[in-house]
């Protein structure tokens, strides 16, 4: 039932009990976290083994905590305080006096790594290791153009992301960031697939035009 806003009023101060749940999300120590999880360790090491047999880098990105927690409220005060003159919106302000949160749970939220060759300069793939999923794709791949197969470097890098990022979704099982469009993904594929006999011929025989 929703009450008018002016019988609200005898609620805005008083006392709360019960008990209070929170999430935050902090940079707690990567091998701290990894140790509670060690799935995840192995899961990594086994991400890096595959990586540098195929001669590929993988470096460390960015990571992240979820720790989820509670609070008793043993009849402390609390005062709702209008966010406007309107008060179409509140906050909460509550005394908790000594009493400390106790944490219930700590898990790892993201843990973000790159992979790249050497062909890839400026940019690389990020993948989220805990969500199995694909970040971050190479720009040179994912803006590719018709016609930008006349610039070496380019199809070098291009090259190397797909085969970066086939291996992370066909046998990974990785999948994109959802505002990546698979279709576009797909279409990219194909053009470089129809090419790729002619990529590897410049990669492989750069001379070959030369001789007589």
């Amino acid at each position: 039932m929703t009450l008018p806003l002016s019988m609200l009023s005898p609620l805005e101060k008083g006392r709360a009990e019960g008990k209070l749940s929170l999430e935050c999300f902090e940079k707690i120590d990567l091998n701290t976290l990894l140790q509670m999880h060690p799935e995840y360790m192995e899961k990594l090491e086994v991400l890096r083994e595959e990586a540098r047999v195929r001669g590929w880098s993988m470096e460390y990105v960015d990571h992240l905590a979820r720790v989820l927690g509670e609070i008793n409220l043993e009849g402390v005060e609390y005062q709702l305080m209008p966010w406007s003159p309107l008060k179409a919106r509140y906050s909460i302000m509550i005394d908790v006096g000594t009493t400390l949160p106790t944490i219930k749970d700590v898990k790892l939220h993201k843990l973000v790594y790159s992979i790249s060759t050497e062909n890839m300069r400026e940019d690389s793939i990020e993948i989220d290791v805990v969500k199995n999923r694909i970040t971050h794709i190479d720009e040179v791949f994912w803006e590719w153009e018709e016609g930008w197969e006349k610039d070496r470097m380019k199809l070098l890098e291009a090259l190397d992301t797909y085969k970066i990022l086939k291996w992370l979704i066909e046998e990974k099982k990785y999948s994109l960031r959802e505002d990546y469009d698979e279709r576009k993904y797909r279409k990219i594929c194909e053009y470089l697939e129809r090419i790729a006999g002619k990529i590897e011929e410049t990669i492989q025989y750069p001379q070959q035009d030369r001789v007589g």
